[in-house]
Parts: C-alpha cells; sequence; structure tokens
C-alpha cells in the first residue's frame, strides 16, 4: 500500500510580526481547490455577491478595522484592510470574514466547500507599495487571462 507523505504545512504568516501592529494589509483568500465559483473577473455571480458583501460587512464586525480597496474575483479575493494598533490580529478578522461567507454560503449548498485553508498577507510597508497594490486590485480583473489563479492561463 502507498502512503502519501505530508509535508508539515507552512505557516503563512509573516515571523517575529506582530499582526496587532498598525499597518495595512493586502490580503488574498481563495476558494477551495481554487475552483471558480464566484462568476466572472469583474462580475461577480450570486456566491460573489455574498464574498463581496462579506468584505463590506467587516467594519460592521470590527468597527476599528477599514476596507480600502477590494475585488472579487472568479476563485479569490484580494482586499486591503487598514488596522489601527492593537485591533483583533489580521488572522481573526480574515477567519471571521470566511466565517460569514460560509454561513450565507452554506444555507444553499450545504457540506460544499467554500474556502482553501487559510489565507495570503502581505504587509504594506510603504506608500509607493500601498499604490501598487491598489493599481493591481482595481486593474485584476482586466488581466484575468494572465492571472496566477485562473485555471485556464
Amino acid at each position: 500500500m502507498d502512503y502519501k507523505i505530508l509535508r508539515p504545512r507552512q505557516n503563512p504568516r509573516l515571523q517575529n510580526y506582530d499582526y496587532k501592529t498598525a499597518n495595512h494589509y493586502f490580503v488574498t483568500v481563495c476558494t477551495h481547490h481554487k475552483q471558480c465559483m464566484f462568476g466572472a473577473a469583474g462580475e461577480p455571480n450570486g456566491i460573489g455577491q455574498m464574498a463581496a458583501q462579506g468584505i463590506t460587512a467587516i467594519p460592521e464586525h470590527f468597527p476599528e478595522v477599514t476596507v480600502d480597496e477590494y475585488v472579487v474575483m472568479p476563485n479569490h479575493v484580494h482586499v486591503i484592510l487598514i488596522f489601527p494598533q492593537g485591533v483583533k490580529d489580521l488572522s481573526a478578522v480574515v477567519g471571521s470574514y470566511k466565517a460569514y461567507v460560509s454561513k450565507m454560503f452554506h444555507m444553499e449548498h450545504p457540506g460544499v466547500p467554500l474556502w482553501q485553508r487559510s489565507f495570503y498577507d502581505h504587509v504594506i510597508r510603504d506608500e509607493a507599495a500601498y499604490l501598487e497594490i491598489k493599481r493591481y486590485i482595481r486593474e485584476n480583473p482586466l488581466k484575468w487571462n494572465l492571472d496566477e489563479y485562473n485555471p485556464h492561463a
């Protein structure tokens, strides 16, 4: 019998960084197995609208966190979150977002996995990086054919 050897899962978070530090964070959350579930690039379907609604609801659950820019793509979302000092950490906010959207999704699709485990983040360190990421988010739907998450690219 062949057994698949699993490598230890790497922690995608930046080592030795305090995620309760005031900062701007660029976050990407992918669907389960990067399946295209959210509609067309720039044109979210009902599930994609749930994903967008979850993003716009983040400040309702975490009033101190600001959603600066976001986009819902066919199999992932990008968002810039702005945190003041001492707020719940980034993982708590993203985990709450995923749970909120999953709850709505599972009302119509019980038992169907929606999200990939974990998420990707990038600490935005300066104004130039912030402006570049903001531009990337805005232009992402136009570049879906070249997107690394596009299964047909």
